[in-house]
């Protein structure tokens, strides 16, 4: 079997969101991201710095939270995801936010970025989605503040089985499945790696989320446009 060729995560990710953007917002996204907001407990005239920004679920209650003393300045790699984050500009009336296209790996090659820190920075949801969270985290950790805090997040191995089994199957069938990925197989083990970055007074908030509600999941997703439809249930017989 030919070895596979290494994949270029940046661009990776950029398809697949930019193939999401249409429909990002429609989904648990949003309480998601207000729970980040709160966890970063901003306070007025702070500098935050938004890293894989998306469509701004982030950025604008951040703006809000910091208010006309403050900035936010939100990075992503697809620019579909930033066309709909700057649509919402006007509704929010927020002229405290600037976004940029660029790689959240790569800061030091985006020129607006020069000479800047920041007293807080928010990862939402991409630390797990980087070939290498470790380097990532001593990175952005470059453009904090002394003081400053750093929030991200990353999903339990518990919550992941089914994602897990996939990866792997795509390993052995050398179909690589880029975006599955389960980094830390504990939460000591992401408290370790923020703290090799350089970070003290480190935390970390075990959170539960319910992605779809009702009593028949399979229902459920059969009449959500938002997920991919289930037209059936197989079980291991079934392939006898």
């Amino acid at each position: 079997m030919a070895a596979q060729a290494p994949r270029n995560q940046p661009q990776d990710a950029q398809n697949l969101y930019d193939s999401r953007a249409s429909n990002y917002d429609n989904s648990w996204h949003h309480r998601f991201a207000r729970h980040m907001v709160e966890l970063a407990e901003l306070r007025p005239g702070e500098h935050v710095l938004d890293l894989a920004c998306g469509t701004g679920l982030v950025t604008y209650p951040a703006s809000t939270a910091v208010g006309p003393t403050g900035n936010v300045v939100g990075i992503d790699i697809s620019s579909g995801m930033l066309a709909r984050a700057k649509a919402k500009r006007a509704a929010h009336e927020s002229r405290n936010v600037a976004f940029y296209q660029h790689s959240i790996t790569d800061l030091p090659a985006l020129p607006e970025l020069e000479g800047m820190v920041f007293d807080v920075i928010i990862c939402a949801s991409a630390l797990v989605l980087l070939d290498d969270p470790s380097e990532a985290l001593r990175l952005w950790t470059t453009y904090l503040k002394f003081g400053g805090r750093l929030i991200t997040h990353s999903p339990h191995p518990a919550s992941q089985i089914s994602l897990i089994i996939f990866g792997r199957v795509g390993q052995v069938l050398g179909r690589p499945v880029p975006f599955y990925r389960v980094p830390f197989q504990t939460p000591e083990d992401l408290r370790v790696m923020v703290e090799e970055a350089g970070l003290s007074s480190v935390e970390v908030v075990l959170m539960s989320q319910k992605n779809i509600a009702g009593t028949d999941a399979l229902e459920a997703y059969r009449g959500d446009p938002k997920h991919l439809r289930i037209e059936n249930t197989y079980s291991i017989a079934d392939a006898d």
